[in-house]
């Protein structure tokens, strides 16, 4: 798909998103203001930390230890500072570490948007890197001063483009920065070339799939990068070298590889996959004489070199500490450790990230209900201690777990996940000590999922198939007097009620995108003012109302990827983006949400008085 048309529309609706949520950050939360907690799935890695190899092959130091997410790293030209990326503070920020006189990190970049992939220049006195600060992923440089005050705000966005530009490179001289984008083909990135004022911008690559990650040869003369030339996501990348112009492109390292990195004496580092773990590996320039650079005590990625002495950096597993809590696609603690405030006009919003999926909340605030890897509905407490598994299908995948606002039941969706109108889900409820377990749609055919409580739990709304199309549909709790409130020949899906059960939101594709749309209901259920509510490109799914039914949280893609797909080995990266919130009486737009993972599912609840 080209981005011509969709990535304008994009851009415009992203730098209007941004400088509505910095207008807001400069507004001071009133101190009477609601606080309240949204909690959302969150599809990201583990515990990851910084670790120095001084010697191929042998113990390295490890240079951070935060339950929060480090990577990125990269030496300054001196090997004096390591740069690295970490979202300690809730979001992704560069970080320095002082190697010649150790101590805290310190923050470079003091935002409240994604700062990523750092790269310094040759003489040390500038930072490029990746942020999104301005809607979308795009390339910025700032000086160098991690010893002087704050100077995040005298960034410069170099590529201003509405498509993602990810991972740029100083060319040895300085002039120069290598980057890739996916400016030219959605989800699929090429390499380019850019003066460091941003401008003659140049493609060098051509190819289905992704090209990525470009590192310059110690001379300037040839640029290393990594290829999947398929649009498979089960192809695996190569490591690649060309001419700095494009020509002459010739793979090097069959791979799975990825992240190459020039050493001083010649040789290329890069991230490679043996026996399911990544591990960092180098060679000669032509893919000769393969060596072990880290251990095998750690899984590893992203290398870089120091140019002065040859020692490597990356980022790695944590350790046993971090060891795995709950089943996951992305496997690692309940909790998150990323929990961070957002101030919107009327109220404060906690954010926490889980990875169950679908959480939901009872009455008293303090117990949550997820789905656990799609095979059980489990009960906790908020932090995910205290599980205990209340629902376990024995063939089907179980998944949209809700809980009636009375704490009577939970109901939830049995079956695919993804799926045809026709293909078989029900919808089962259930006590949350196990008991009185329901089939609400058994002996109706169709893909009936979503369910849904009304405030008073005496209705579930739920998308269902049954009349050879996926719309919206209300019934009673016992499964009985089933309507359908929507017909559209487009899928309609998603739906959530509003706190007065008055309203319902929920996901449409009638025009041509996946877009939010309200429907109020009249007495006994019955359909009436129908309202479109988010316009812009991209998939906008899974609203949910606030308390008080003023706003919708909502996740959506409309901000484009924040990095190449195949730098994150163990997932999809963002498929549908990051969180937002919008104001139903005017339209506002904040941003909740700023990194390079998937956030989805949330629910939005008051915190306990």
């Amino acid at each position: 798909m080209k981005r011509s048309r969709f990535a304008s529309r994009l851009h415009l609706m992203a730098n209007l998103l941004f400088l509505i949520a910095a207008s807001l950050a400069a507004i001071p939360a009133d101190a009477d203001a609601d606080r309240e907690r949204i909690i959302y799935t969150a599809l990201r890695p583990a515990n990851m930390d910084i670790y120095l190899f001084d010697a191929p092959g042998k113990a390295p130091r490890r240079l951070t230890e935060h339950p929060a997410l480090d990577y990125n790293a990269v030496f300054s030209p001196d090997g004096r500072w390591v740069v690295f990326c970490s979202e300690r503070r809730g979001n992704p920020d560069l970080y320095a570490l002082d190697l010649s006189n150790p101590g805290p990190a310190r923050l470079l970049t003091n935002s409240d948007a994604m700062e990523d992939a750092p790269a310094l220049s040759p003489d040390g006195k500038k930072l490029a890197f990746v942020s999104d600060r301005d809607g979308n992923a795009d390339i910025f440089v700032m000086p160098f001063q991690p010893e002087g005050p704050d100077v995040s705000s005298l960034a410069v966005n170099l590529s201003r483009h509405p498509a993602g530009d990810f991972n740029p490179a100083f060319s040895p001289d300085g002039k120069r920065l290598a980057f890739s984008s996916d400016r030219d083909i959605y989800r699929e990135s090429e390499i380019y070339v850019m003066q460091t004022d941003g401008s003659k911008v140049r493609r060098l690559t051509r190819a289905p799939g992704w090209d990525g990650s470009p590192a310059w040869s110690g001379d300037g003369k040839e640029i290393y990068f990594y290829s999947r030339h398929s649009r498979r996501n089960d192809a695996a990348p190569g490591i690649y070298r060309m001419q700095a112009d494009g020509s002459g492109k010739t793979r090097i390292v069959a791979g799975p590889a990825l992240s190459p990195a020039a050493a001083p004496d010649g040789r290329i580092a890069y991230a490679a996959q043996q026996n399911g773990r990544w591990i960092i590996l180098s060679s000669s320039e032509n893919g000769k004489d393969i060596r072990y650079e880290s251990d095998s005590q750690h899984e590893c990625w992203a290398p870089a070199i120091d140019p002065g002495t040859g020692r490597m950096i990356c980022h790695g597993s944590g350790g046993t500490a971090q060891a795995p809590a709950i089943e996951s696609p992305v496997p690692g603690p309940f909790l998150v450790d990323n929990q961070a405030r957002v101030e919107l006009p009327d109220r404060t919003l906690e954010l926490w990230a889980v990875r169950g999926t679908f959480p939901t909340v009872d009455p008293t605030l303090t117990k949550l209900a997820t789905a656990e890897h799609f095979q059980r509905v489990m009960i906790s407490e908020l932090d995910g201690s205290g599980r205990r598994a209340v629902f376990e299908p024995v063939r089907d995948r179980v998944w949209r777990p809700y809980w009636s606002k009375d704490g009577e039941w939970i109901v939830c969706a049995v079956g695919a996940t993804f799926g045809k109108p026709a293909d078989r889900v029900d919808i089962w409820k259930l006590r949350p000590d196990g008991s009185g377990v329901t089939n609400l749609t058994g002996g109706n055919a169709g893909n009936n999922g979503f369910p849904y409580f009304s405030p008073d739990a005496q209705q579930i709304v739920f998308r269902s198939g049954r009349d050879g199309n996926h719309e919206i549909y209300l019934m009673d709790a016992d499964g009985s007097n089933v309507r359908r409130l929507t017909a559209n020949e487009a899928t309609d899906t998603m739906p959530s009620f509003s706190p007065d059960g008055k309203q319902i939101s929920f996901v449409s594709a009638r025009e041509g995108d996946h877009e939010i749309y309200t429907l109020d209901l009249g007495p006994g259920g019955k359909p009436e003012k129908l309202r479109r509510i988010t316009h812009s490109p991209g998939f906008d799914t899974h609203p949910v109302y606030s308390p008080d039914g003023k706003w919708l949280v909502f996740s959506s893609q409309r901000g484009g990827l924040n990095d190449e797909e195949p730098l994150i080995p163990v997932f999809n990266p963002q498929p549908y983006g990051e969180l937002y919130a919008l104001r139903l009486e005017d339209g506002l737009v904040v941003r909740l949400t700023h990194n390079k993972w998937e956030d989805g599912t949330p629910t939005w609840d008051e915190l306990p008085r």
